[in-house]
């Protein structure tokens, strides 16, 4: 009885070369998970400081216009606007502090932070104020001192762990000197979910005055926060808050890394298409004589047909398992190497890359059906092969 066409003999007694195809595919399956996983790393990072900070605290730079104030209605040079704007400023302050879901407001100077990320770096702005308001910032955002002390004098950073980590600081470091040269010292470190950070003044170094705004996670739209209260924002208004936060997150962040995955990914399945296309035709140009064998034992094109898919499935089969492995190994060097050592957020698993993955491999079979079928269709039987 004809026994069926198997698969992996020709696996069997030809390991190197098919060795080195398993070898390929698995690697290209680990370029393209871990490229996803490293850009994957920003969004995962990005997202306390971005996200979840915001749903806490606001910032807002407002216009004399956006307090009802119009500069054109000011022709002395007495001072007057200037008094006028402050006075507004500090009635809208009075009237959050009273508003429902605002736990403080205040007009203060500000730092920012940096946080670089494997691809990018943001920046987000955290508040100078004086050593008492400090607890109270602490406990709104659900922080707790894990070294050092709080700030008791001039020009004394507190910071998130993770920050300082990422920056590549220490107790007693100066805060970015890069940028404030000696001017804030780092003297302690908190933990919490959000990044954040805070510090004392010093002198007029900042990066701004904001009016700073300690809210719960629903009154944190600023603008309908402050409608009620009669103001009236504008583009020349400069405002921090959770909704600009999560367009910034999306325009800036999420949209550039989902575009960079999709050009590599486009990018490694070309080469993978022509260098697998440029192999397999090779396999099956030394193997006519062995199709040829086939068919003039009995056995039909499609059975034929059967064999080869069967050793393709193997074959790329086998390289996904192994591209699978090879990219958990080197998650689990880089995540600790790289990735928590500079303060950041990994996660390992990812649904639709390995979807994305999964139908580029299938892209490829299905562009190899082309030279499979012309070989299927071309196959003589051993007595007609010299015609």
């Amino acid at each position: 009885m004809r026994s069926g066409l198997s698969a992996s003999k020709y696996i069997r007694n030809n390991k190197r070369t098919c060795f080195v195809l398993i070898i390929a595919l698995a690697l290209t399956f680990m370029a393209m998970y871990i490229v996803n996983y490293l850009l994957k790393v920003t969004e995962e990072s990005f997202k306390p400081p971005l996200l979840e900070l915001p749903k806490h605290v606001t910032y807002a730079d407002l216009t004399p216009q956006a307090l009802g104030i119009d500069p054109a209605d000011y022709t002395a040079e007495d001072g007057s606007l200037s008094r006028d704007y402050r006075a507004a400023r500090e009635k809208l302050i009075e009237e959050l502090k009273k508003t429902e879901g605002v736990r403080d407001a205040y007009y203060t100077q500000t730092l920012k932070a940096n946080y670089n990320a494997v691809l990018g770096m943001t920046g987000y702005e955290f508040p100078l104020v004086e050593p008492e308001k400090i607890p109270e910032f602490l406990e709104h955002m659900d922080a707790k001192l894990v070294e050092g002390r709080l700030p008791s004098g001039d020009g004394e950073i507190l910071c998130d762990s993770e920050i300082l980590k990422n920056l590549g600081l220490s107790m007693g470091d100066w805060f970015m000197e890069w940028s404030y040269g000696k001017a804030f010292k780092v003297v302690g470190s908190i933990e919490n979910d959000y990044r954040a950070c805070i510090g004392t003044p010093n002198g007029f170094n900042n990066t701004g005055w904001w009016i700073v705004v300690l809210t719960d996670e629903e009154h944190s739209d600023f603008r309908k926060l402050t409608e009620p209260l009669g103001v009236k924002l504008s583009e020349l208004d400069n405002v921090d808050d959770r909704p600009g936060y999560e367009e910034f997150m999306q325009s800036e962040v999420i949209s550039v890394t989902d575009s960079v995955n999709r050009v590599l990914l486009l990018v490694v399945m070309i080469f993978l298409a022509i260098s697998v296309m440029v192999a397999y035709i090779s396999f099956m140009r030394n193997r006519v004589g062995e199709y040829c064998l086939y068919a003039s034992i009995g056995y039909s094109r499609r059975e034929i047909y059967g064999m080869i898919m069967r050793e393709m499935g193997i074959m790329f089969g086998t390289g996904l398992l192994l591209g699978g492995i090879f990219s958990l190994i080197t998650m689990a060097i880089l995540d600790p190497l790289l990735i928590t050592s500079s303060g950041l957020v990994s996660g390992w698993w990812y649904p639709q890359q390995l979807l994305n993955i999964t139908a580029a491999f299938a892209a490829v079979v299905g562009l190899l059906q082309i030279p499979i079928l012309v070989t299927v269709h071309n196959i003589k039987t051993m007595d007609l092969m010299d015609d």
